[in-house]
């Protein structure tokens, strides 16, 4: 795409109102996915995965089940710090991109089949970097934004395309170190914003995940109001929602705002433990977090319990891809113990005898 197109097409990104939610022309098809999307916010992760394999089975021709169904896959990897069951989700993504260009190809709807190569591609893009694929994950995220914005061209109302869009226009413009060899990459963060935005606003299917994206962009610029703004928003849906309060209680600590992070970080530290794939890594990430500012906030209750219920697990306890970042925090919990000990040992010294 030359400049001038470029310019183009993002003038019309922004200027061009979502009028009204552009929904799955199939009611049925519609109310299933939105099923299965609920279900997936709710992290009822295999009731998700079971409405989606019903999608499959009713509309076997249709993308929808197989993209939904490999994005339930990589949501409750990532929820969980989990590896992906890559065997599972590539077959997945690789099905519904087939289906989908099959619908660009016949015309019979080119629209939506644009969007779910862009889904596909995307989901690919995110699963590549979750696991350290940077490159692999750039190349699909260009292609996804591609397949996006045809999707758009055709259809300008059809918001839940946006948020793909935005999403990546701000981690393009953050990033740079990964883009610098493309020629004319700018600076089109307001437009991210613009765009997310617009997709919480008038989407149908990626409301949640545009402000899921947006609480992770706000809190890497800074912008940490907005960031637990938009956390809160999406914990009046789901209170329960980890990612939610992973990025309410993130925003309060970037922001040093003690007492409330400690309000957040306990209320995550009681939704991880409900969890049933709770392999204890984000655990202790949440009890050390919640440890350190504690410490900051001069408040010495339970951080010695804390700091003890990270430190009765051995390296060995965890998945291999997370044994080298549990030692780190176990190492952290071991130095923040020994700190206290010191302290206490020190404080019990300089007091005068009765």
């Amino acid at each position: 795409m030359n400049r001038i197109t470029y310019i183009l097409l993002v003038v019309l990104l922004t200027i061009v109102p979502c009028a009204s939610q552009s929904k799955l022309p199939n009611a049925k098809l519609h109310s299933l996915v939105l099923q299965g999307i609920d279900l997936t916010w709710q992290e009822k992760y295999s009731h998700a995965d079971s409405v989606f394999q019903r999608v499959i089975r009713e509309f076997p021709g249709h993308p929808a089940g197989y993209l939904y169904q490999a994005g339930v896959v990589l949501a409750r990897a990532m929820d969980n710090e989990m590896e992906v069951d890559l065997a599972k989700f590539d077959s997945l993504v690789d099905i519904g991109r087939r289906k989908a260009k099959g619908m660009i190809e016949s015309g019979s709807d080119r629209t939506w089949g644009n969007f779910f190569v862009g889904t596909a591609d995307g989901s690919d893009s995110y699963a590549r970097v979750y696991r350290g694929d940077w490159f692999g994950g750039t190349r699909k995220g260009f292609s996804s934004v591609s397949s996006f914005k045809d999707a758009v061209k055709l259809d300008s109302t059809l918001c839940d395309a946006y948020a793909g869009i935005g999403a990546f226009y701000y981690w393009r413009s953050r990033k740079t170190e990964f883009f610098n060899w493309i020629p004319f990459v700018g600076d089109d963060r307001s437009e991210a914003f613009t765009l997310l935005t617009k997709s919480i606003e008038k989407g149908t299917y990626n409301r949640f995940t545009a402000l899921g994206m947006l609480v992770a962009i706000y809190t890497d610029a800074g912008m940490f109001e907005k960031a637990v703004t938009c956390s809160r928003e999406g914990l009046k849906n789901y209170p329960r929602n980890r990612g939610f309060l992973w990025g309410l209680a993130t925003a309060f600590h970037k922001a040093e705002k003690w007492t409330d992070a400690a309000g957040a970080y306990q209320q995550l530290l009681d939704a991880i433990m409900e969890s049933q794939d709770n392999n204890h890594y984000n655990e202790i990430v949440c009890r050390l977090n919640l440890a350190k500012v504690k410490t900051e906030m001069h408040d010495s209750s339970g951080i010695a319990n804390l700091l003890k219920d990270i430190t009765k697990f051995q390296e060995s306890d965890f998945p291999n891809h997370l044994q080298s970042r549990a030692k780190n925090k176990l190492e952290q919990a071991e130095e923040m113990l020994l700190t206290s000990a010191r302290s206490q040992t020190q404080t019990g010294k300089q007091r005068p005898h009765p």
